[in-house]
């Protein structure tokens, strides 16, 4: 039916290496000791850093304020090398010059979103690329918050807006899309020994209810 064909236009589509990118949102070292579940954020975020230089696929990363917030953390900075790197004081990473990169990449109409904060800085990323008509996929045990509500609030907000609230591994697996990939074994060994992710059982459902 009409109704049927027009709400499959709506779905975002799997993710598929070769038209996505990854943004690396702001997880630098002074915010190690206030960020919950910080442990589940890096490994995560290397892991994906990892799968995305494997697959040829494009990376932007940026820090906040570095000169008083610090570096990225370095256990996720060996994982960016090729990475675009931009430095911005703005919540948002869609800075001028990240626009004008991620305009460039013109095969890349979705984003996969990790870093810090889940309600202040990656909520800002996530609905700026929406407004650009780009596909967004969170991850929910790469993004985190100072509070725990916080970000819980956050992932419901994104989800709403029309992002995909998804982990590491559903993720990494569905750019694979099979165990015989050749990269799939490598891949599949990043997410060994990764700790919760501190998130309670099960998310907010779509209808917004807590």
């Amino acid at each position: 039916s009409g109704v049927a064909r027009q709400a499959s236009k709506l779905l975002t589509p799997r993710l598929v290496a070769k038209r996505t990118g990854v943004m690396c949102c702001d997880i630098q070292e002074r915010f190690v000791p206030l960020i919950k579940n910080m442990d589940s954020v890096v490994l995560c975020s290397k892991w994906v850093l990892s799968a995305a230089r494997e697959l040829k696929m494009p990376v932007i990363a940026t820090e906040q304020y570095p000169k008083a917030l610090g570096s990225t953390v370095k256990e996720v900075k060996a994982e960016l090398e090729g990475a675009h790197m931009f430095e911005k004081t703005q919540f948002s990473m869609l800075t001028e010059t990240v626009v004008e990169t991620v305009k460039k990449q013109e095969n890349v109409d979705t984003w996969v979103i990790i870093g810090i904060e889940s309600h202040v800085c990656v909520q800002q990323t996530v609905l700026g690329l929406l407004e650009m008509d780009k596909h967004v996929f969170v991850l929910a045990d790469a993004v985190s918050s100072q509070y725990i509500g916080d970000r819980y609030i956050a992932l419901e907000r994104m989800r709403q807006a029309g992002a995909v609230v998804t982990t590491t591994e559903s993720a990494i697996f569905e750019l694979l899309g099979d165990f015989k990939h050749p990269l799939a074994k490598k891949l599949s060994k990043g997410g060994k020994g990764r700790p919760e992710c501190g998130l309670p059982q099960g998310l907010p459902q779509a209808s917004g209810k807590l």
